[in-house]
C-alpha cells in the first residue's frame, strides 16, 4: 500500500469530490485542483502507483544515466569512424541519437517506474485551500460572483478524501449591451448579426462568451471583405456595480486602425494561380493562361483549368472573405494532387491581388504495408501493395493499381479449430475523379465545388480460398461521393456494383450440410452458385467531434440502403448466356457509435448496429457475402465468430453434443455493446464490457427451428455475454485481449428436440459447450 511510504504523521490524498457541481464543467474544475490524489485500485484501499514510483525512485542514479549517455557517444563514435558510406555512418548516428535520448527522458522524467507510477500524494491544507481559491475565481468567471466555496476531510487509516462543497448563490444577469463603434458601415454588421451573438440580455454572465463574442466578430469582419482586421481591435469593459441587484452591464468597443478614420474594404483585383511554385532557377519565365478571369501560370501545362476553377472559391470582383480561402485550400488539399496549397494576398501598389501558390506531389507513388488480422486468438498475415498514378489524364484524377494477399484467421465455416481457413488474394484497379462524371449543368458543377464531389470507377478480381470453398469474384463498381463538412456528414452513392462470382465446393463435408439444407428447404446452396450479383446502395456518414477522441463527447453514425438485382440484372440476362443465379433482396443496415470520457482516465463507450435484408425473387436467398453474422471479437465476443444464433437454436446433434461446426447467417440483426473504457497504468488499459445482441432469419428455416424473427418473442432471444479485456496502447497500435463470458444463451431448441427447457440464466450444459471465449484483436472493438 501506499500508505507505508508516507513520513510520520503524514496522510496520504486518495480521492477529490465535486458537491453542488451540477450543471458545471466538473473537468474544468478538476483541472483547477493543486495536487491531484494518488489513485486506487477500484474500491480497493490499496494505491499500487506509489508503490511504482517508490521502486523507480531505488534505482534512480543521474550519474549512472550520464555515464551512460558517454558510453554510448564513445562506442558508436568509434563504429562510425570505421564506416566509408556516408549511409551507415547516418544509420549509426540515429541509432546513437536514440539509445541517448532514451537516457536523457531517464534524467529528466524519471526511470520506467517513476513515469509509470505516481509520487506520494500528501495531504496538505495549505494546498486545500489554494485549490478553493482557484473554484471561486472559476465560479465568478460563471457569473456567480457571491458563490462560497469550502472544503472538509474525510480520514479513514491514513487516507484522506477530500470534498469541496460550492454554493453558488444567485448569478449575475446581463442587463444591457453597448456600442462604441466609430465606424458605421462596421457597426451596422455588427447590429445585422446580433442575432448570431454569444451576448444576450436576461441571460447568465458567463467570462467564455466575451472570448466567442470577439472570436465571431473578428470572423465576421474576415468574411466580409475586411482583410486588415484582428481581435485586438475589439474590447469590453464590464460593470457589475452601477445597477447593483446582480445586474451587469458589457461595453463592446471595436476601435479603428491608428489614423484612420474607418476600416478598409478590400476587393479582389485579380487571382494568380501558380501550379508548380517548387519550380525554381529556370531562365524562361512562366506561361500564362487565363480562365474564367483567373490567371495561371506554369513552365508545362499539367493541368485542366476548368476543372480547378471548380475548386477556386477566391474570384476577381468579390469582396474578400477568409472563409473562401480556407475552402479553396481544403478543396485544393481534398484532390491528392498537391503536396502543399498556400494562398496569401498583395496588397501592394494600390492592388489587392490573390496569389495561390501550389506544388504538385510525385506523379508516382508506391507503398506497400505488411501486417496482421487478428481473430479468435490467432493472427493472421498479410500484405498490401499499389501503385499511384497522379494527374493520369491531365484532368486531376488519380488511378490507383493494388494488391492484396493474406490469410483472414477467421474460424472456417465448417471447424471452429482452424484459424487460418482463409486465404484472401487479387487485385484491383481504380480511377478516382474530382468531379461527377455524369451528365450535369456547367452551373451546377461550379456549384458543387465545396462538396468535394468525387467519382471512382473501379475494377477488381478476389479470390477467397477457405477450407470448405474457393470463392472468385469479378468486380466493378462505380461510386460517387460528396461531402458536407458543416455537418460533418459524408455521403456516398453506388451507382453500379456489379459482380460475377464463381464458388467451387471443397470439401464433400459442406456439401452434405448444403445439400441437407435444401432437402429440408433451406436455399443457402443458392449461394454458392455461379452468380451474377448486382446493387446500388446510398449511404450517409456523419462524424461528430472526430469519434474516438478521448478529450469530448463524439458521436458516429452511419445508415446505408441497398438493392441487389435491380435493372442490371434484367440487362445482364439479356446479354449474357449463361446459367447464373440472379439474387434480389433489400437491405438496410444501421451503425451507432458514442464514446464519452468520464473524466480523463475513464471513458463510456456504446454502440448500437440494426441491419435487414429481404431476399425476394425466384430463389429466395442472398449472395453469401450479403448476410449478417453474430460473434467474434468485433461482434459479441462471448460467441465465437459468426456461431450466435439465429433467434433460438442451438445446434446440438444427436448425440447430445454442442456442435458448433458451421456459420450461421442471418437476415436480421441486432447488436449492442457498452464499454467501461479505463487507464491502469502507462499503455496498459482495461474495460469491462457488456454484449447483447442476435441474428434472425426472416422466414421459417425447418433446419434451424426457432430462428425466425418474431416480435412478441425477439427480446427473448437476445445473447448476453460480458468480460473483461486488457488494451496494450501504443498510439500508432492497440493490442486488445478480451475474456468473455455468455451470461444468457437463448438457444432453447434444436434440430432434434424443441422441448428443450432451461431456467432463465441457466447455460447449456451440452458437452463442447464452451462458456468462456478468448479474443485477440487490434483496435477497439467500436
Amino acid at each position: 500500500m501506499g500508505r507505508r511510504f508516507l513520513p510520520a504523521g503524514e496522510s496520504l490524498l486518495v480521492e477529490q469530490k465535486l458537491d453542488g457541481a451540477d450543471k458545471l464543467n466538473k473537468e474544468d474544475i478538476q483541472s483547477l485542483y493543486v495536487y491531484k490524489p494518488n489513485r486506487k485500485i477500484l474500491f480497493i484501499p490499496w494505491s499500487p502507483y506509489v508503490g511504482i514510483y517508490q521502486r523507480g525512485v531505488k534505482r534512480y542514479d543521474s550519474a549512472k544515466y550520464e555515464q551512460k549517455i558517454e558510453d554510448i557517444q564513445i562506442k558508436f563514435k568509434e563504429k562510425i569512424a570505421q564506416k566509408e558510406k556516408e549511409k551507415q555512418k547516418k544509420r549509426l548516428r540515429t541509432k546513437m541519437n536514440k539509445k541517448v535520448n532514451k537516457q536523457i527522458r531517464n534524467i529528466k522524467e524519471g526511470n520506467f517506474g517513476m513515469r509509470m507510477g505516481e509520487p506520494l500524494a500528501i495531504f496538505d491544507s495549505a494546498k486545500e485551500r489554494a485549490t478553493v481559491e482557484k473554484i471561486k475565481d472559476y465560479m465568478k468567471t460563471k457569473g456567480y460572483f457571491n458563490s462560497e466555496v469550502t472544503y472538509s476531510t474525510e480520514n479513514t487509516f491514513k487516507m484522506v478524501s477530500t470534498v469541496y462543497t460550492i454554493e453558488r448563490n444567485q448569478p449575475y444577469i446581463i442587463d444591457s449591451l453597448f456600442y462604441n463603434i466609430p465606424d458605421t458601415a462596421v457597426y451596422n454588421r455588427v447590429i445585422e448579426s446580433s442575432e448570431e451573438s454569444f451576448l444576450k440580455t436576461t441571460e447568465n454572465y458567463e467570462q467564455a462568451n466575451l472570448v466567442q463574442e470577439r472570436d465571431r466578430l473578428n470572423t465576421l469582419m474576415l468574411n466580409n471583405g475586411y482583410y486588415n482586421f484582428s481581435r485586438q481591435f475589439i474590447s469590453f469593459v464590464v460593470d457589475s456595480s452601477s445597477l447593483g441587484n446582480r445586474k451587469v452591464i458589457i461595453g463592446l468597443t471595436i476601435r479603428n486602425p491608428n489614423n484612420q478614420p474607418k476600416h478598409k474594404v478590400y476587393t479582389i483585383d485579380s487571382v494568380i494561380f501558380t501550379t508548380d511554385a517548387d519550380i525554381t532557377g529556370l531562365v524562361h519565365n512562366r506561361e500564362n493562361e487565363s480562365f474564367e478571369g483567373i490567371t495561371y501560370q506554369f513552365y508545362s501545362k499539367q493541368y485542366s483549368e476548368k476543372i480547378l476553377d471548380r475548386r477556386i472559391f477566391i474570384k476577381p470582383g468579390e469582396l474578400y472573405r477568409r472563409s473562401n480561402t480556407l475552402e479553396t485550400q481544403k478543396q485544393l488539399s481534398n484532390m491528392d494532387i498537391f503536396k502543399f496549397i498556400n494562398v496569401n494576398y498583395d496588397t501592394t501598389g494600390g492592388q489587392f491581388i490573390s496569389n495561390v501558390f501550389t506544388s504538385p506531389l510525385k506523379k508516382f507513388q508506391t507503398s506497400s504495408e505488411l501486417g496482421l488480422n487478428v481473430s479468435k486468438g490467432l493472427p493472421g498475415p498479410f500484405f498490401n501493395a499499389s501503385i499511384k498514378n497522379r494527374n493520369t489524364f491531365r484532368g486531376l484524377e488519380v488511378m490507383e493499381l493494388s494488391g492484396r494477399v493474406g490469410f483472414e484467421g477467421i474460424s472456417g465455416a465448417t471447424d471452429t479449430g482452424n484459424p487460418y481457413s482463409s486465404l484472401d488474394y487479387g487485385a484491383n484497379l481504380a480511377f478516382t475523379f474530382p468531379q461527377f462524371m455524369i451528365p450535369l449543368q456547367p452551373e451546377f458543377r461550379a456549384k458543387i465545388g465545396h462538396l468535394n464531389p468525387k467519382t471512382r470507377l473501379s475494377f477488381g478480381l478476389n479470390y477467397t480460398n477457405r477450407t470448405e470453398y474457393l470463392r472468385t469474384n469479378i468486380n466493378t463498381s462505380l461510386i460517387l461521393s460528396w461531402q458536407n463538412s458543416k455537418k460533418r456528414r459524408n455521403y456516398a452513392l453506388n451507382i453500379a456494383d456489379i459482380n460475377f462470382i464463381d464458388s467451387h465446393i471443397k470439401t464433400q463435408e459442406y456439401q452434405d450440410f448444403l445439400d441437407e439444407l435444401e432437402a429440408q428447404g433451406n436455399n443457402l446452396k443458392n449461394s454458392f452458385l455461379p452468380s451474377f450479383v448486382s446493387s446500388t446502395w446510398f449511404s450517409v456518414t456523419y462524424n461528430i467531434n472526430d469519434y474516438g477522441n478521448r478529450k469530448e463527447k463524439s458521436s458516429f453514425f452511419r445508415y446505408q440502403l441497398e438493392a441487389g438485382g435491380n435493372f442490371y440484372s434484367a440487362i445482364a440476362q439479356k446479354m449474357i448466356e449463361r446459367d447464373l443465379e440472379y439474387f434480389q433482396y433489400a437491405k438496410v443496415d444501421l451503425d451507432f457509435r458514442h464514446s464519452a470520457p468520464i473524466n480523463s482516465q475513464v471513458t463510456l463507450a456504446y454502440r448500437a448496429h440494426l441491419g435487414v435484408a429481404i431476399p425476394y425473387g425466384e430463389n429466395e436467398t442472398l449472395p453469401y457475402e450479403e448476410f449478417f453474422f453474430a460473434g467474434g471479437s468485433n461482434s459479441i465476443r462471448a460467441w465465437e465468430p459468426r456461431r450466435l444464433g439465429p433467434g433460438s437454436y442451438l445446434p446440438v446433434d444427436s448425440l447430445g453434443v454442442y456442435t458448433n461446426d458451421f456459420e450461421q447467417p442471418g437476415e436480421i440483426l441486432l447488436e449492442t455493446s457498452v464499454e467501461l473504457r479505463h487507464k491502469i497504468f502507462g499503455f496498459l488499459h482495461g474495460a469491462l464490457f457488456i454484449d447483447m445482441g442476435n441474428t434472425w432469419t426472416m422466414r421459417v428455416d425447418p433446419v434451424r427451428p426457432g430462428s425466425q424473427f418474431q416480435f412478441d418473442n425477439f427480446l427473448k432471444e437476445i445473447a448476453i455475454g460480458a468480460g473483461y479485456g486488457l488494451r496494450l496502447d501504443f498510439s500508432f497500435l492497440l493490442l486488445r485481449l478480451d475474456a468473455a463470458w455468455k451470461v444468457y444463451d437463448p438457444g432453447n431448441q434444436t434440430r432434434y428436440d424443441n422441448n428443450v427447457k432451461r431456467g432463465s440464466f441457466d447455460l447449456p450444459d451440452y458437452s463442447n459447450y464452451n462458456r468462456l471465449v478468448w479474443n485477440l484483436g487490434i483496435g477497439y472493438p467500436f
